[in-house]
């Protein structure tokens, strides 16, 4: 009988310990800005650089310059495109070494908020998508109109708004709730059969 339930304990223990692997995003790549023959400056190619690479969620961007002449500001699509880093969605970084994580599918932008380097170059567009994504994107528009749309299996679409700005989505990779919803079930499954084999 105490065999038995090691046994049931250990197979639990082994159902548990592969859902939380297969619940847990991979660690995604790092990347250096502008690497390997350049970095954050304004002698670098960032969009020839960048159309290179397909971003996935969880990659980060390693953005290595010169803290005392650059810095590093995420903007909008439109603070791109106008080289302005008047609304920025997050705080300026200004450490010279700077990680920023891509999360979630959609386009991202940044650009140097030193005066006049934006302009001559210094700004870097990148399309995070996961590898089962299909973009989509319709014909041109009218301002306010969705410009792209980006479905993932397992998650909502990801409508991009003019003028850059994700309207719809979790913001976060897709998960299928409903195989974790399965796995859930086999897990509270086996517990009610251990639990029967025990009284039994």
């Amino acid at each position: 009988m105490a065999a038995r339930l090691q046994a049931s304990l250990l197979a639990v223990a082994v159902i548990a310990a592969a859902a939380a692997v297969f619940a847990t995003p991979a660690p995604g790549a790092n990347y250096t800005v502008g690497a390997p023959g350049g970095s954050w400056d304004l002698r670098t190619d960032l969009a020839d650089w960048a159309s290179s690479i397909d971003f996935r969620p969880g990659d980060q961007l390693v953005f290595s310059y010169d803290a005392s002449a650059h810095d590093v500001v995420e903007v909008t699509r439109e603070g791109y495109r106008s080289c302005s880093a008047a609304s920025p969605v997050s705080a300026a970084l200004r450490t010279g070494s700077d990680a920023v994580e891509l999360g979630g599918n959609g386009w991202r932008y940044f650009i140097c908020g030193v005066q006049g380097h934006c302009a001559a170059g210094m700004k870097l567009q990148v399309r995070v998508s996961d590898a089962e994504c299909t973009w989509t994107m319709p014909p041109p528009a009218p301002p306010g109109a969705p410009s792209g749309i980006n479905l993932c299996p397992g998650g909502p679409p990801t409508v991009i708004m003019t003028p850059g700005v994700i309207s719809h989505g979790s913001g976060a990779a897709p998960v299928s709730s409903a195989s974790l919803t399965s796995l859930l079930v086999t897990m509270v499954s086996l517990c009610c059969l251990l639990a029967s084999s025990l009284s039994s």
